[in-house]
């Protein structure tokens, strides 16, 4: 039963008084009895019974003094206290309605900024560090009389240890944040790459091993590089900071090819992995200053994992074995190729080091124009599952021309240059993929974006076993860089090529939801 309609102050939900004498009720408003109005007047108060029921024994107050105050004093009295009580509430609610102290802190102008960069600085370094063997493979070759076969082996160790940690550092970056991920994985394994000279002097074995523990430290890094732009980073910008990741990387294989055989030349092959490793301890120090994780993001995620939903969804396969098909032939060349340049075109360590940096420093502007021309085609309103795989499919088809045209050539003259500008072209054009599959991770989940680049990652990983130990015991049984190399990458270009195209959308996924909804109620 509704209480009586009575003169009350108005409660705090009801309105907020405004100079007019009106509050406001949702879409609807009540006029406020002003003193001058009379007991009889159409728009006197008649509260609605809802909100007075908790009120109801300031209700009864007030009506206990009807007969010792003047009406007009109690219309005039109504009206103070519902101000006073509509102030108090929204007083309240601006307090309840204020950010956690861990989410309160404004981003400061360019945060995000700062930390791409020196999220792309570490990549810098990974990359040197990655590309470094293939220069020094071939004094290290001569001093221990590798044959191409144990060459291969060896090139691809480092990929043992990428491969294992790639869902690891998905987990670790979702649970404990990016930047204390980012941080290990820098220091193991410039830790580890001062350590080779040490491990080879025992014997190769040793140094494979070696290699991997390089490996399994690198194999953290792109989770939490890419757990640090998912959280930091808006859509709008995300091509863009993913294609400078991806130029960071080119920039460190250009800047590796370039250190490496200079400090070899000058200091012996034992140096390089000295200066490289202290170079990544550098860094380390000042990301541990520098860098932040994005308050908030820390922990997210901890909840139990919704395996099955991520591993059942079409469109992360789609980028798994695009990302396997482009990491083979990419992953190949980046290895191969100084070998490729020395072996069959007659340049000596320093020349062909030099001349692969041409492909590399191309990626790097056809990394930052992809991802500025991505954005940009998605903001004048193109869906962005077609601006994926505009730019995946000229990431797979411009390569597969080049490298048939590779190929195709017979027989190829010492110092020719036609080999270069194909190779540059192909490896230049693949840098396209940073605005395609490399960033179709944080696409699809932010939540779950270090997992789901970890899976993917692993994948290319193994790819990079494949690719380097494949071509190693290949050229040494047919001696063809064309069925060694190029024919292969070929073939695995065009399956990732039809693969990412049938399955990959770039609808974002909660998989949460789906697996909420899979369970039995």
């Amino acid at each position: 039963m509704a209480p009586p309609a009575m003169d009350l102050a108005l409660p705090p939900w009801t309105g907020r008084v405004v100079q007019t004498g009106r509050p406001t009720f949702g879409h609807e408003s009540v006029e406020i009895p002003a003193p001058w109005h009379t007991p009889g007047d159409a728009n006197r108060v008649r509260p609605r019974p809802w909100p007075l029921w908790p009120l109801w024994p300031a209700g009864l107050a007030a009506a206990a003094t009807r007969r010792r105050r003047p009406r007009v004093l109690r219309a005039a009295s109504a009206a103070s206290a519902g101000a006073q009580a509509v102030l108090v509430k929204e007083e309240e609610v601006e307090k309840d309605s204020e950010p956690e102290a861990s989410d309160s802190r404004p981003e400061k102008p360019d945060e995000h900024q700062l930390i791409v960069w020196l999220v792309a600085a570490a990549y810098v370094i990974w990359q040197m560090d990655k590309v470094n063997m293939s220069v020094a493979i071939l004094p290290m070759a001569s001093d221990f009389s590798w044959d191409s076969g144990e060459q291969g082996l060896i090139q691809s160790s480092i990929f043992w240890g990428y491969a294992a940690t790639q869902v690891v550092g998905g987990l670790l970056s979702t649970r404990f944040g990016g930047k204390r991920v980012l941080l290990f994985a820098v220091t193991l394994w410039s830790c580890a790459t001062m350590l080779a000279p040490f491990a080879a002097s025992l014997g190769t074995e040793a140094f494979v091993l070696s290699r991997a523990l390089v490996g399994i430290g690198e194999g953290l890094a792109p989770a939490a590089g890419l757990r640090m732009v998912a959280t930091w980073v808006p859509e709008a910008e995300r091509s863009r900071a993913v294609s400078t990741l991806g130029a960071g990387k080119t920039g460190g294989s250009i800047l590796g090819l370039l250190l490496a055989p200079v400090v070899i030349g000058s200091l012996g092959w034992q140096s390089m992995f000295y200066t490289f490793g202290v170079l990544g301890l550098f860094w380390a120090a000042v990301w541990l200053l520098k860098g932040e994780d994005k308050p908030g993001s820390v922990g997210e995620g901890t909840e139990e994992i919704p395996w099955w939903p991520i591993l059942s969804t079409p469109q992360l396969w789609g980028v798994v074995v695009a990302h396997f098909c482009h990491d083979f032939g990419g992953y190949a060349l980046l290895t191969w190729t100084p070998t490729y340049l020395n072996k069959a075109l007659g340049y000596n360590l320093v020349g062909s080091s030099e001349l692969t940096v041409i492909p590399s420093v191309c990626a790097v502007a056809v990394a930052a124009a992809a991802g500025t021309a991505a954005d940009q085609l998605h903001q004048d309103g193109m869906a962005l599952t077609t601006v994926r795989k505009v730019f995946q499919s000229v990431g797979f088809f411009v390569p597969c021309l080049m490298l048939g045209l590779l190929a195709s050539m017979q027989e190829i003259e010492p110092g020719s240059l036609m080999p270069i500008l194909l190779l540059t072209v192909g490896i230049a054009s693949g840098a396209c993929s940073y605005a395609g599959l490399y960033s179709s991770h944080a696409d699809l989940s932010a939540k779950y974006s270090g997992i789901v680049n970890g899976i993917s990652t692993t994948f290319g990983a193994l790819a990079g076993v494949c690719s380097n130990a494949y071509v190693g015991y290949a050229l040494k049984a047919t001696d063809s860089w064309a069925l060694s190399l190029f024919v292969p990458s070929i073939c695995l270009y065009l399956v990732g090529w039809a693969v990412y195209v049938w399955l990959y959308d770039a609808t974002p996924i909660d998989w949460d939801q789906v697996k909420e909804e899979a369970e039995p109620s």
